[in-house]
């Protein structure tokens, strides 16, 4: 069976300094002003720089609970029990969640499940559950998730079919015994296994493309934030000129 941890960050499992040395309360967009925490997160540098060009930072936490309303409202719309996704892109719009994203992307060890009802678990490699402690919208966190054969070999099909029993009892749980589940990708064993036990399989995809077409205004200040320390990289890449030797760049 999967671990299901109900876990918080301690002493003993920060990412960085142990003693968490925190500099106050919060920062500007609602997250804990602690230079030692695991979310990914911007520095005083970029506060610094949005407040000089009148830019107001997304309320983190509003637009966490925002997303996750969405991704209901569309599962709701369509009558399903819930929505499993294994996209990393998919799995941080539900969550906020990140861990290796270029590696996960290549290799499916994360996922999530959201119900119609709001409930949110996600499946994270092991010994990462501290990364997404500071995310109180994920009510679960499990292992198990992996069933390609760079991890599990042979024993791909005995994984998925762990995997698509503990969906099926999600679904129970979660969804009053709802069998019709979106998903976005899948590995092939995952999905045969899940297909076997008689879940109706949807297009996740769509769900999801449609929950994030709407964007509220959190979303709107974070892409105005993101523009504009695009823009101050860049400005910064074009004013250098690097002398390689036999090779010069200048951007």
């Amino acid at each position: 069976m999967s671990n299901i941890t109900t876990f918080s960050v301690t002493s003993s499992n920060r990412k960085i300094d142990p003693p968490r040395r925190r500099g106050g309360a919060f920062k500007a967009d609602g997250s804990l002003n602690d230079n030692d925490r695991v979310e990914i997160g911007p520095t005083d540098i970029a506060f610094n720089e949005w407040a000089e060009l009148g830019l107001t930072p997304p309320n983190l936490t509003r637009m966490r609970e925002y997303r996750l309303q969405r991704i209901v409202k569309e599962l709701q719309k369509r009558d399903l029990g819930g929505i499993l996704l294994f996209d990393p892109l998919n799995i941080r719009y539900a969550t906020d969640s990140t861990n290796m994203q270029v590696w996960v992307t290549h290799n499916h060890s994360r996922a999530c499940f959201v119900s119609a009802s709001g409930h949110l678990i996600l499946w994270d490699f092991h010994n990462c559950e501290h990364l997404s402690a500071h995310l109180p919208l994920i009510k679960e966190v499990r292992g198990g998730a992996s069933f390609f054969y760079f991890e599990t070999g042979d024993r791909t099909d005995e994984h998925a079919s762990r995997f698509a029993s503990e969906i099926q009892s999600i679904l129970q749980e979660h969804a009053v015994d709802n069998k019709r589940l979106a998903i976005d990708k899948i590995e092939i064993a995952g999905f045969n296994k899940i297909k076997q036990l008689g879940i109706d399989v949807f297009d996740g995809q769509e769900v999801m493309e449609f929950a994030r077409s709407i964007k509220n205004e959190d979303e709107i200040n974070a892409m105005r934030c993101s523009i504009a320390s695009t823009e101050v990289v860049t400005y910064a890449v074009k004013s250098v000129d690097i002398d390689l030797g036999d090779f010069s760049y200048a951007a």
